[in-house]
């Protein structure tokens, strides 16, 4: 997939957006031949470079090239490591529960929410209207309702009930909803792109591999329900992906990691990295990937940049992998690990380890630039996924059967079908932590386990500061608060 010319939103659309309950920062950042929406919705090439701008949002450092990948550190499965001193200071702050009101990752997070929202509803809004054929009036907007969906889910999830946007709006002053409406609101744009979206699609221009597809959609409404606690709709979303017949795991664990296998049958959704865009490094509506250089060992040299060395792995990380385990090796370096020549010591990290699953991703131009996806939803997290629905309606034995999938490419080949239903929880808990280390997924699975669970283990790790009736949630930004008064702060901020 990699050599296709047309894969999607390789370019940053310019798209005029009404950014609405956020900072004003962001109705600054839009490019300088902007161009206006009454005008622009014309042609099939203007419907599908509106909703490439919306996809365009998952690129930006806010979300999945920096910040959700990030949150990994927040759970405890690495400490920051980089430069030492301020860098990184935020996501420090954040690991140790010290989390001020202007944190600058909490910022990040809360306002890359909202320009993705913007650019899928302007295109909800606005396609309908549009004079084009009808399959694809169909497709793009299931593809923003998709978009918006996930923007909204990643937004609950880290900062509870959200301002519900469903059309562009100079509102300004807008008001949170409650948990459950957001919920509602989330999973009524899934049912929708779920009928609207292709179970996958050609790679010809226009219908790139990489868009939304049914099997996303569903597959996010698996990860929803099982936030919301209704196994029995989780279970049942969860086995229609199965049923699509697309997906499978890749042979070997390493290739969901390799710039040569994206796209692959174990993808359901990722975000699409292009190198040589010809933004700078640390521009934010980047098309190049930061994790490689980020968590390159710092000073190695194995990427442009040198490697910054962010995610010094943990010991307590390390020890919890099985004898025989497969994945620690392509996910974390250890003493004597080669790579193009690199030989790694545990010198170059304070805890003796780095993160190194993203390392085929080094060959990029200037270090920020790596071509290399990122995973939002594999088949294994699916798998995983079912494993716990099923668990959680009382039938272990049966969970067995989908966790043990991904175990046996792991190499772990014991038979857990004996297990209780709390031995069985455990157990998928442990496998997700393993299985989608420094995927953004630990800190939400820890959430989804409840607070009493998020206080037991994060206390165990040592991180006493951790309170299960503040930190379960991340605060709203203060100066958004102060631009937007009817925005009501987090509990115990």
């Amino acid at each position: 997939m990699k050599t296709m010319m047309n894969r999607v939103y390789k370019i940053l659309i310019p798209i005029l957006f009404v950014l609405v309950g956020c900072s004003k920062d962001y109705l600054d950042i839009a490019p300088s031949n902007s161009i206006n929406s009454e005008n622009f919705f014309v042609s099939k090439d203007d419907a599908i470079a509106a909703v490439n701008g919306a996809y365009q949002v998952l690129q930006w450092p806010n979300n999945y090239n920096l910040r959700i990948w990030a949150l990994d550190i927040v759970a405890g499965n690495a400490v920051v490591g980089a430069g030492g001193g301020d860098d990184g200071l935020e996501t420090k702050q954040l690991s140790n529960f010290l989390v001020n009101l202007d944190n600058p990752g909490v910022e990040d997070m809360w306002r890359g929410i909202w320009p993705g929202v913007a650019r899928a509803n302007l295109v909800i809004e606005k396609v309908p209207d549009m004079d084009i054929e009808e399959g694809l009036k169909k497709r793009v907007i299931a593809e923003a309702k998709f978009l918006q969906a996930l923007y909204y889910f990643n937004g609950v999830r880290t900062f509870g009930g959200l301002p519900i946007i469903p059309e562009p709006s100079d509102n300004l002053y807008v008001k949170r909803e409650s948990v459950e409406a957001t919920y509602k609101f989330i999973l009524s744009d899934l049912e929708s792109a779920a009928t609207g979206l292709p179970v996958k699609y050609d790679g010809t221009e226009g219908n790139e591999v990489g868009r939304a597809t049914k099997g996303a959609a569903f597959s996010l409404m698996t990860k929803v329900y099982l936030a919301l606690g209704q196994y029995d709709l989780a279970e049942s979303t969860g086995k229609q992906v199965v049923a699509l017949g697309v997906y499978d795991l890749n042979a070997d664990y390493s290739e969901n990691f390799d710039p040569n296998n994206e796209n692959s049958k174990e993808s359901i959704f990722e975000v699409q990295y292009s190198s040589g865009a010809g933004f700078g490094q640390f521009d934010k509506p980047h098309q190049g990937a930061w994790v490689t250089e980020f968590t390159n060992p710092r000073g190695s040299g194995i990427s442009p940049g040198g490697g910054f060395g962010w995610g010094h792995v943990t010991q307590e990380f390390v020890d919890a992998y099985e004898s025989g385990d497969l994945r620690l090796q392509y996910t974390v370096w250890q003493d004597g690990d080669t790579y193009n020549g690199f030989t790694y010591t545990s010198d170059l990290s304070t805890t003796g380890y780095n993160i190194k699953k993203w390392v085929k991703g080094s060959n990029s131009i200037n270090g920020i630039d790596s071509d290399l996806n990122f995973p939002i939803i594999r088949y294994s997290d699916l798998l995983l996924m079912i494993a716990e629905a099923i668990n959680e309606q009382g039938r272990p034995a049966e969970a067995a059967a989908f966790i043990e999938q991904v175990r046996n490419r792991a190499g772990l080949f014991d038979d857990l079908s004996g297990l209780t239903q709390d031995q069985m929880r455990e157990k998928i808990l442990h496998e997700r932590r393993i299985e989608l280390a420094f995927e953004g997924q630990w800190w939400f699975d820890i959430m989804r386990a409840g607070p009493d669970y998020a206080a037991t283990y994060f206390q165990g790790i040592g991180k006493e500061n951790f309170d299960k009736t503040k930190h379960v949630l991340f605060p709203i930004p203060q100066t958004d608060i102060d631009l937007n008064p009817n925005l009501e702060q987090n509990p115990n901020y």
